[in-house]
């Protein structure tokens, strides 16, 4: 894989784009069951992000019930057994919320630079 898949364009932060890009891995299967999904240096080093980041989409992950970190690493869980423990129901809402937080800001930014070109169009001051 390549840094390609984490994008300055994208409006995600970083670490939800790198938790996006192993989260569709271990769902299609390419990181199986108990494979060590890498090591933070690794990760960092694959999508060209910090480690502080990385441990943030690890977070993500772990939260999912997608992955398990022991003192030796995270390690891919099986995502039918999460289906089938309630979990990813369960999991999902965090991520809808870390999104509605991600919206908001975005909305309320939008809502002041509208403001702010408003008060520029107003002609004359009135």
């Amino acid at each position: 894989m390549t840094s390609a898949e984490i994008s300055k364009d994208d409006p995600r932060p970083e670490s939800e784009q790198a938790a996006h890009v192993l989260r569709q891995e271990i769902l299609r299967g390419d990181i199986k069951p108990g494979a060590h999904v890498g090591s933070v240096r690794d990760l960092a080093m694959r999508f060209k992000i910090s480690g502080m980041t990385v441990q943030r989409a690890l977070a993500i992950l772990r939260e999912e019930g997608l992955i398990l970190t022991t003192s030796r690493g995270s390690y891919a869980r099986d995502p039918q057994q999460a289906t089938e423990a309630g979990e990813a129901n369960a999991v999902a809402l965090p991520e809808v919320l870390r999104q509605l937080e991600h919206l908001t800001s975005q909305v309320s930014e939008l809502r002041g630079r509208l403001e702010a070109l408003e008060s520029r169009s107003v002609p004359g001051g009135a």
